[in-house]
């Protein structure tokens, strides 16, 4: 090129000759350069200076779709160059006619016909013997093919980085063969805690792997880079974040190669985290389902034992009552007497204590405020502590009001208090209680009580004691489960506690650890404080009264109860028929001229049940005044015995202290 005799040897008017290369009409140089040329797609140009005559080859009018002998100008030339290109084509062009600088570009042009091509065009100064530039020669090559394929790789390239980067739960990590990060996607930053910064250039072992899986890991990645495939599969890993905490993953290994033939570990982390505790939460779920489908099958078995034995308490109240009130007071049965009905007073509690833990208590629901009520069930309690327990109340917000039975909120407030005073060491301790308002929102990540949103009040009652452990933890609401010696404690305790919290549309929860004391926490909805106290019986309280000689049908299946329920009428002076059946009962209110003034019924009956025949009766007899007796009012069983016009509900286990009272109210409201 630095030859300034002539122009290269694929422009026109380059006839130099060889006897060697006769039948081409080329010198051998010039053909050997021809044949370099034409295999390698190149087109020679040669610029004459101080005139700027441009001359063309036969290969480069090709690139431009030029016709043959095409000889345009400099500025011709310059305009098949893009305009986003022009200047910076130009401008070198200038530098190498001026200067001697090399000219290297490559740029997107237009051909005659108006096609897009990708030229690259090289080109160098020629010199005179004086040094003076007289000529540039130069060579232009089409290189739309290897531009198109490069602008595709590049696309894909970003395309792929784009997709490993965008992924937010896809962790991808690279390393060379000495285990060195070479690649930390996004995700790996979030994943693990380290910044991209942070970990190019560490060892793997040094950045995720827990310290028991060190070794395994250095020697299988040895392994796999050696042997340039991963032999091990996908599988589930519990790896280590920034702050050493565990991160669950399902991890899958890939070897790739390097330009340069270096095999490469790639990994592919998908995060677990959710997942992992998703299935905890669903565990602790399935727990608490299965724990309240076991108490659940237990409250009905013994409430429905216990309903059964309230009647057979009632008929032995009611007749030991009876018997004492025939005997002389002096007679040497009454102490016997007097033994018997303390000791079915006894078993009626603790049926009480089975209902309210089964949920089959009967509820006297009215507005509470609880501050008031935990202060005074701290009051009794406070009579009988010793000095050596402190017993205090934080107290909250006094505007807490909830809907709730006293009687029922104060067993669970004596409950919990005497369990928790018997918890503490024989030196003494603590109990505390707090009130206070909260709102609960459901949150999946955050499992707490199983109640729907909204505001409700808080009672916790917390001590200092002996703690439970986890495997008590999961029993103390059973029945009969207990942990103090035997004739010290029924085990009925805290799951009365249970009952009545659900009972009240609340939730319970317990925490402790042996050695660390033990804190419950009662959740109950909230209520305006201005809500009507009263239940919605109160309309049918009467004063009392005496209705001698009256006609009364007592209807129950129990012979026992039936003949001291008229024992206990007759007694007062009523006149009672008794019948086994709703069916007996109907043809009884049935009989012309009898007279009956009134109709008791026992609700648990084989064929029609006491509702059923109530609702016969408002048809058949609708003045005929009803009273309702079980011992267990649903608040369904409420609410239809409102529209059946019934006019009082009577609890089995009260039967002998409300049977007579209650017939006198009916009886007088209804002259």
């Amino acid at each position: 090129m630095n030859d300034a005799s002539g122009p290269p040897s694929d422009l026109p008017g380059h006839s130099s000759r060889s006897a060697n290369d006769a039948g081409t009409g080329l010198a051998p140089e010039a053909h050997l350069l021809h044949i370099v040329g034409r295999m390698a797609h190149l087109g020679a140009w040669s610029l004459s200076l101080p005139r700027r005559d441009l001359i063309w080859g036969a290969s480069a009018l090709r690139i431009f779709e030029a016709p043959e002998h095409h000889a345009p100008s400099v500025e011709a030339l310059l305009a098949f160059v893009a305009p986003a290109h022009r200047d910076r084509v130009a401008e070198a062009l200038q530098r190498c006619i001026e200067w001697g600088d090399t000219l290297d570009q490559q740029y997107l042009a237009h051909t005659v016909t108006g096609r897009e091509v990708w030229v690259h065009t090289l080109a160098e100064a020629v010199r005179d013997e004086q040094g003076h530039i007289v000529r540039v020669d130069g060579v232009c090559k089409d290189i739309t093919e290897q531009k198109l394929a490069e602008v595709a790789l590049q696309e894909s390239e970003a395309r792929f980085r784009s997709l490993v980067e965008g992924v937010e739960r896809v962790s991808v990590q690279g390393y060379d063969s000495a285990r060195r990060v070479i690649f930390w996607n996004k995700a790996s930053e979030r994943l693990y805690g380290y910044t991209r910064e942070e970990a190019i250039g560490r060892q793997l072992e040094d950045l995720i792997i827990p310290a028991e899986m060190r070794e395994l890991v250095i020697e299988g990645t040895r392994q796999w880079l050696e042997a340039g495939v991963v032999s091990v599969p996908a599988e589930e890993l519990v790896l280590r974040h920034k702050n050493g905490s565990p991160v669950p993953v399902y991890s899958s290994h890939t070897m790739q190669r390097s330009a340069g033939g270096e095999a490469q570990l790639y990994c592919v982390d998908v995060d677990l985290s959710e997942r992992v505790q998703a299935e905890a939460l669903r565990h602790q779920l399935e727990g608490q389902l299965r724990e309240a489908q076991k108490l659940e099958a237990m409250g009905t078995m013994v409430g429905g034992i216990a309903h059964d034995f309230n009647n057979v308490l009632g008929a032995i109240l009611a007749n030991v009552m009876l018997a004492r009130e025939a005997l002389p007071a002096d007679h040497l049965a009454q102490s016997h007497l007097g033994l018997i009905a303390k000791g079915g007073q006894r078993a009626r509690s603790m049926v009480q204590q089975i209902l309210a833990f089964s949920r089959r208590q009967a509820q006297e629901l009215r507005v509470v405020n609880l501050q008031k009520q935990v202060q005074e069930s701290l009051a009794l309690l406070q009579a009988g502590l010793p000095p050596q327990v402190a017993l205090s109340l934080k107290q909250g917000d006094p505007s807490l009001c909830v809907l709730a039975d006293p009687a029922q909120l104060q067993q669970v407030l004596m409950n919990l208090c005497t369990n928790a005073q018997q918890a503490l060491p024989a030196g003494g301790g603590r109990v505390e209680l707090s009130l206070e308002r909260v709102r609960l929102r459901s949150s999946p990540h955050e499992p707490g009580p199983d109640l729907p949103d909204g505001d409700y009040a808080l009672l916790t009652v917390a001590d200092n004691g002996c703690g439970m452990d986890a495997k008590t933890r999961l029993r103390i609401f059973e029945p009969f489960f207990t942990t103090k010696p035997t004739g010290q404690g029924t085990g009925l305790g805290l799951s009365v506690v249970h009952g009545i919290v659900l009972a009240h549309r609340g939730a319970i929860t317990v925490h402790s650890l042996p050695g660390a004391g033990t804190r419950f926490q009662i959740y109950l909805p909230l209520v305006d404080a201005v809500a009507d106290p009263t239940s919605e019986w109160g309309a049918l309280q009467a004063a009392s009264g005496q209705e001698q000689g009256l006609h009364v049908v007592y209807v129950d299946d129990d012979e026992v109860l039936r003949l001291t329920v008229e024992s206990l009428l007759r007694r007062v002076g009523y006149r009672v028929t008794l019948c086994s059946s709703a069916d007996q009962a109907l043809a009884e209110v049935m009989v012309p001229g009898a007279g009956i003034a009134l109709l008791v019924t026992d609700y648990n009956m084989p064929g029609r049940n006491g509702l059923e025949l109530a609702q016969m009766l408002s048809q058949l007899r609708p003045l005929l005044p009803v009273l309702l007796s079980s011992g267990y009012f649903s608040d369904e069983m409420h609410a239809q015995a409102l529209r059946l016009g019934v006019r009082g509900l009577l609890h089995k286990e009260r039967l002998l202290e409300e049977l007579v009272d209650k017939v006198r109210e009916v009886l007088q409201t209804a002259a």
